[in-house]
């Protein structure tokens, strides 16, 4: 059939892009159209730029050629895409062209057509299980790793790009905004994306203002994993973290300061081992979320474990009655939370202040010692002019002395005379000299005097004492120091299993009872409040942690004043291995005691 489209959005079924016969238009965007086609029998997904390149001559530099085009993104997803062919879980590249002009038309690229629907519309009527929604987690993230590993970042990834057929196998599609080892940035600022989605070092940088100076975003690992955590969050909750809904100003700063509820907090048939990836995935700083995608991938297998559960069969519905409300335990979890984000914030901008102020001190060092080398300069030229000038007077005053001596010995040699009395050898240096060696050490101590440069204090271990008189009362009257150790989560803020480990820093700890047939009477989910000490300490010849718990909370809100150790009598645990300085990895389930007198 000869096509008289001569736009993208013109083409109707039964049309021809070259060799491609058009049988449905599968929708259009701000950047393409896409369309079912076919070719000797099979379907495939072909995807048009909107506009034709813009002319541009031939001095224009090919990256800004490409990023003024419309037709960039096409550009990388097909790069993407021939990069990644043996990758599951991706359409393969098929073909790429120009319509209806071999140079000056639309710019087309077709895969393999991938049957089935976007992941919102699957999960809204196939009540998926949470086994379910994890092997869905697991075969996206196992393509995000692939991806990685070429070095490729996606920058827009939500629900809409994922499709899910009927074998429940997802394909990840549109990978326009994706960025490629030495490729364009296709926008100045941000990548093209999607506003509640963005992650908070995104926000970061918008409010900052650089970009209206021509400054590019630079996207990292991080960005992806937070995009993955919304995902999961929206497959777990039917919901976003933050509502799309709202005004962008407001939608921003939600992003960027507010915890969202997590997500069995929401709907307690949520596996909390899912919601507490989700929630990890979301945190605000990029360094607290997982170091990768492999090491996410690894998180998903292990609470993949649990799926034999009744639990982890049953479809993840939302309650009749609608979101679960809030508890005390939540609600002081998240005070805790927001506390930590807010102690993170205050020490991130004391930290930017103190480089602003090591800069600017180094700036004046940096001054200061090129002033001083340039006197020191100064004075080496007129030492060597000094010695310039000796040196010639020297010689002067040595050619008149050998004069004169070579006219005594004549006069000796001409008249005998009585022998003279020895000329006296005494002498003083006319030179002086300046060395040209550099003073170090005492220019770094007049750094260190001038710019006050000092170093921080150790850790101090507090000293044993006995524990507060009524406080023991209290304890023995709650039956509290009869009971051995009890099992306890030593972080609430920690996610993962039981079994895994946490790594923890010194300062103040929440940690929440875990109760087992054989502890003491405090009821499950009581939390301890307390301090940990984490450097200078030994317990057999190896790095220890102390920690001590003064208060509990109950359930039924009591708050009671305790003598809680950590570990066992000594008060000291053992690091694992791995542990870094100010970092120390323990158990994230381990026990403690009680005491009169702290060790």
């Amino acid at each position: 059939m000869t096509t008289e489209a001569f736009h993208p959005d013109q083409l109707k079924p039964g049309d021809m892009v070259g060799p491609w016969h058009i049988v449905e238009s599968l929708g259009s965007g701000s950047f393409g159209h896409a369309f079912k086609a076919e070719l000797q029998g099979e379907f495939f997904t072909l995807k048009m730029a909107v506009r034709p390149p813009p002319e541009f001559s031939e001095a224009t530099p090919e990256k800004l050629r490409e990023e003024g085009q419309v037709d960039g993104r096409m550009r990388h997803e097909g790069a993407v895409l021939l990069a990644n062919t043996s990758v599951e879980g991706l359409p393969h590249l098929r073909g790429i062209g120009r319509w209806p002009h071999p140079k000056k038309g639309y710019l087309y690229i077709v895969t393999d057509f991938v049957p089935g629907e976007p992941f919102h519309d699957w999960r809204e009527h196939a009540r998926p299980t949470a086994a379910q929604l994890v092997d869905i987690f697991i075969a996206v993230v196992r393509v995000v790793v692939a991806l990685h590993a070429h070095g490729i970042l996606i920058r827009d990834f939500k629900s809409e790009h994922v499709i899910v057929p009927e074998d429940g196998r997802p394909t990840l599609v549109d990978l326009g905004s994706a960025w490629l080892p030495g490729g364009s940035t296709l926008t100045v600022g941000l990548a093209p994306g999607t506003p509640y989605a963005l992650p908070p070092e995104c926000i970061a940088f918008l409010r900052e203002g650089t970009w209206k100076q021509g400054a590019r975003f630079d996207a990292t690992v991080a960005g992806d994993l937070y995009q993955i955590g919304v995902f999961m969050y929206e497959a777990l909750t039917a919901g976003w973290p933050f509502d799309a809904q709202l005004p962008d100003k407001e939608l921003l700063t939600a992003i960027q300061t507010v915890v969202p509820r997590a997500p069995h907090r929401l709907n307690p048939a949520v596996p909390e081992s899912l919601s507490r990836i989700a929630l990890r995935l979301l945190e605000k700083r990029p360094e607290d979320r997982y170091e990768s995608a492999k090491v996410l991938l690894q998180a998903l297998w292990e609470a993949n474990k649990e799926r034999s559960t009744q639990a982890w069969q049953m479809p993840l519905e939302m309650p009749a009655e609608g979101l679960a409300p809030m508890t005390q335990d939540e609600e002081e979890e998240r005070r805790l939370h927001q506390q930590e984000l807010e102690r993170q914030a205050q020490e991130a901008q004391k930290k930017k202040a103190e480089e602003l102020k090591l800069s600017q001190s180094l700036e004046q060092f940096s001054s200061a010692f090129q002033q001083m080398e340039g006197e020191l300069r100064a004075l080496d030229e007129k030492a060597a002019r000094r010695q310039k000038r000796w040196r010639r007077i020297g010689l002067g005053a040595g050619s008149l002395l050998l004069l004169l001596f070579l006219w005594i010995v004549w006069q000796v040699w001409r008249t005998p005379v009585p022998p003279l009395p020895a000329a006296s050898e005494k002498g003083s240096s006319l030179v002086s000299t300046l060395s040209n060696s550099r003073p170090v050490r005492a220019t770094a101590a007049w750094l260190c005097a001038t710019f006050s440069v000092g170093c921080t204090a150790a850790q101090v271990r507090p000293l044993p004492d006995d524990c507060p008189r009524e406080v023991v009362e209290t304890m023995e009257q709650m039956d509290l120091m009869n009971h051995g150790s009890y099992r306890i989560m030593i972080d609430i803020n920690q996610p993962g299993t039981n079994q895994q480990e946490g790594t923890y820093r010194p300062g103040p700890i929440v940690s929440k009872v875990v109760k087992y047939s054989w502890t003491g009477p405090l009821p499950e989910g009581t939390l301890l409040y307390g301090q940990l000490w984490t450097e200078g300490l030994k317990k057999e010849w190896q790095e220890a942690v102390l920690g001590r718990y003064t208060e509990a909370l109950l359930p039924d809100g009591r708050r009671i004043p305790i003598c809680f150790i950590l570990g066992d009598q000594t008060g000291l645990t053992i690091k694992n291995d791995g542990s870094k300085p100010g970092e120390a990895r323990l158990p994230r389930e381990w026990v403690a005691m009680a005491v009169r007198r702290w060790p």
